[in-house]
């Protein structure tokens, strides 16, 4: 066969240049000023997690091979070294000390100040420059980590994974995670790869530390990680942080710690309310070595790509139960729809002055928004959505002159967007596509963050905005809906399936409430029927645990165990 040596060059020279675009665009990332998931570990957690990871002595080091995938200022990396000098009796040579560690991290600023950390430990222990610029150009690397072609050996990976959103990840990069990375799906941020690679390079045996937020345990991007580690990895250890200042400085999720195993793991040490001390480090190591299962230990949470439930056994049980013997919520006739979002709020949301004078009135429809929830109670500010789409798609504006001449008026800010860079020629639309039809069913309104669910009775006045997720049914009484939605049951599921943010709050997100089971409204007694669609419409909440537990009919050992 001819082979097309003009084809082949041409190949080549598309390959380099891709490879030199990605170069550019990791080099101006790295550069810029924005966040690369730049939190940084307080050294009390550090040195827990290299105590509950099993390095502890220098025949621990012995052999071991040690990766930091984003080392940042150097927290874990400075605490590793000073371990491995202190825990050994003899001074170790560069050819001993250089194959142990490799720390690689995208901002040279943030490496250029671990290594001036490291030298300084070095230095302390008695090391000549020219033996710490050695050690130095072996344990470090300025690199993207995810792009950084590396040999599978570590017996130990470590470290606190960037978390950057999705949105602020340049979209070239974003791309080629994408295709490198089977986990990095749906909306899944930056550490999602990071867990994915370091768990790759692992030896048989080998190890990883994670503390990061434990968001992807349970929500619908942390599905591929999820059955990524359950096809070939197992979770030793599981540590919520609730209430632990772990970090440097306040986040909006809380951190889990998670230590995962390359290989067979018979049981999960899973922990609640820790003290982060040596002492706590160590019984949680001899745990995790038992041969037999410790009280504290649980063999049920890995299973494919299901969330993990970490709560109690009776817990999951009943969760089990409901979960097997009843419908989810979409099945019974009830729909969980998302609150629509704009992009520019502060463009598309207006006030009541607006309607029929500067934007024709047909235009606008009453919207209601997260803060006009509060209290229990409907508060609205009598404000309006700019509606861009009618029954056939996208408007056309010059059938609203009032409208196009308001859009052009902010075309700058609504052109910058993401949804307007992606379909230029449709800069004035909404991210989401607004339904007219919607704001006028009933439907009741929940608020994404609480810490008790909010659940509000809307005849069929407003269009949620953003932020709130609503339920439209045409089987079930929206009154006897709100009810069980009320309910401490409902509660009891939603922080089954639902992380904790800053001050404790649940998420009741759309991912969570489809997760709510529900039996037919057929299936309801006709007497209770009445009684819930009665108390619901006279909101006497006092009585909304005891008629859920007459629908569901829960006993009373699990009435208790749900706090009724």
């Amino acid at each position: 066969m001819k082979i097309d040596k003009e084809g082949c060059l041409r190949v080549q020279n598309a390959l380099f240049n891709q490879e030199e675009v990605l170069k550019r665009e990791v080099a101006t990332w790295s550069e810029s000023d924005s966040n690369k998931g730049q939190i940084y570990t307080r050294s009390e957690v550090v040195e827990f997690m290299l105590t509950a990871i099993g390095l502890n002595s220098y025949a621990d080091f012995e052999n071991a091979r040690i990766l930091e995938p984003s080392c940042g200022e150097g927290e874990f990396v400075v605490a590793i070294v000073s371990r491995l000098l202190s825990l050994s009796t003899t001074r170790l040579s560069v050819s001993e000390l250089a194959p142990k560690l490799l720390a690689i991290d995208l901002v040279k600023r943030s490496l250029e100040i671990t290594k001036l950390k490291v030298t300084s430990l070095l230095e302390e222990n008695g090391y000549r420059n020219v033996e710490i610029a050695t050690l130095l150009k072996h344990w470090f690397v300025e690199s993207d980590f995810l792009f950084e072609n590396i040999s599978a050996d570590f017996t130990h990976v470590i470290g606190n994974p960037p978390y950057v959103r999705v949105e602020n990840i340049p979209k070239p990069l974003l791309n080629e995670y994408r295709k490198l990375f089977n986990t990095m799906t749906d909306r899944a941020d930056l550490y999602i790869p990071f867990y994915e690679k370091s768990l790759s390079l692992l030896k048989d045996g080998g190890r990883l530390s994670f503390i990061c937020t434990d968001r992807w345990t349970k929500n619908v991007y942390g599905k591929k990680l999820r059955k990524f580690i359950s096809d070939g990895y197992g979770l030793e250890l599981y540590i919520d942080l609730y209430g632990v200042d772990a970090f440097d400085r306040g986040v909006m999720t809380y951190p889990a710690i998670t230590q995962i195993k390359k290989g067979e793991v018979k049981h999960t040490v899973v922990k609640h309310e820790v003290n982060i001390t040596e002492e706590e480090a160590c019984k949680i190591l001899a745990e995790i070595n038992e041969v037999q299962a410790s009280s504290n230990a649980r063999s049920d949470i890995v299973n494919h790509e299901m969330p993990w439930l970490f709560c109690s056994l009776k817990h999951v049980a009943l969760i089990n139960k409901l979960e097997s013997s009843l419908p989810k919520i979409e099945e019974t006739g009830c729909k969980v729809y998302i609150g629509a979002a704009t992009g520019s709020n502060k463009v598309y949301i207006v006030d009541k002055p607006f309607v029929g004078t500067i934007v024709e009135a047909d235009r606008l429809l009453p919207v209601i928004t997260a803060n006009e929830l509060k209290g229990g109670v409907i508060k609205w500010k009598e404000r309006y959505l700019i509606n861009t789409y009618d029954d056939n798609g996208l408007v056309n504006l010059e059938e609203y002159p009032k409208l196009a001449l308001y859009l052009e008026k902010h075309y700058k800010e609504l052109s910058r967007r993401h949804v307007s860079k992606k379909s230029p020629e449709r800069w004035f639309k909404t991210i989401d596509r607004v339904y007219e039809e919607r704001a006028k069913r009933e439907k009741l309104l929940i608020p994404d963050i609480s810490s008790e669910p909010v659940v509000l009775y809307d005849e069929g006045r407003f269009h949620p905005n953003n932020s709130i997720y609503y339920i439209c049914s045409d089987e079930w009484n929206l009154q006897a809906l709100k009810v069980i939605l009320l309910s401490k049951l409902t509660k009891f599921f939603i922080s089954t399936y639902s992380t904790k943010i800053a001050k404790g709050y649940l998420r009741f997100q759309a991912q969570h409430l489809r997760k709510l089971r529900l039996p037919e409204w057929s299936d309801v007694s006709p007497d209770l029927q009445r009684r819930l669609v009665h108390e619901g419409a006279c909101d006497n909440v006092q009585l909304y645990d005891e008629l859920t537990s007459e629908v569901y009919q829960l006993t009373q050992a699990e009435k208790l165990l749900i706090g009724m």
